[in-house]
């Protein structure tokens, strides 16, 4: 009878207690609605947001090249203007929607020949969505822009981050460039270390074999082992 007892007594200590804590129970359920609720929203939101950045620079891109070879310098320079002030504000966003549209001036400013700023754009691209498979093709677009400011240094470090994507589709174009542009920099082991790589991977490809010959060059040079 005492055990029954205790055990009435225990199960009407937790009964109670579950009752006290059922409010607390029903608060916290409450706030995990609440939260959920504002995720959705806010995911909801920024998924608008980025639907309409991607539509305007769809048609800032339109309206840039539409019909763009029956034009006059002059008119192609006004269209360049026009989209590169209608980007100006979409380029200060994260994610794809600043991806594409510093992507886009970045294109512009090579189009100009301006080199420091298309660079400059390039990497912010990269900056606005790191892991986006654009990012090898904003730095090997960086190297050239590089080499066009005779910056032999950030040249070699830029084609170097887009070779070191296995998944590139310009891999081996870039692992010669990195390999010619360490040549030109007098560093003839970082180049031979470029040229065997590319050989490596994709030893029947006609860079690879542009690399052979380089190879054999700089070895009858005396200039690597």
């Amino acid at each position: 009878m005492a055990e029954k007892t205790e055990n009435e007594t225990l199960a009407t200590s937790l009964n109670k207690a579950l009752e006290k804590s059922t409010g607390l129970v029903f608060a916290v359920a409450a706030i995990i609605v609440v939260v959920i609720v504002a995720m959705a929203v806010i995911a909801t939101v920024k998924s608008k947001s980025t639907e309409n950045g991607i539509e305007q620079i769809d048609s800032i891109s339109y309206a840039l090249t539409n019909e763009a070879s029956e034009l006059s310098a002059d008119d192609i320079a006004a269209r360049q203007s026009k989209a590169l002030e209608s980007l100006s504000e979409l380029s200060e966003k994260s994610g794809v929607v600043g991806l594409r549209a510093n992507m886009l001036i970045a294109e512009i400013k090579f189009a100009q020949k301006n080199y420091e700023e298309a660079r400059s754009a390039w990497l912010k691209a990269v900056s606005a969505k790191s892991k986006a498979y654009t990012a090898s093709l904003c730095y090997y677009n960086a190297a050239v822009c590089s080499e066009e400011l005779d910056d032999t240094e950030n040249a070699i470090a830029y084609y170097k981050s887009a070779s070191d994507d296995a998944d590139f589709l310009l891999i081996d174009h870039a692992l010669f460039s990195l390999a010619r542009v360490n040549e030109s920099a007098q560093k003839f082991e970082d180049a031979k270390a470029a040229y065997d790589k590319l050989v490596e991977l994709h030893a029947t490809s006609s860079w690879a074999q542009l690399a052979k010959s380089r190879l054999i060059a700089l070895k009858a040079a005396g200039k690597i082992q």
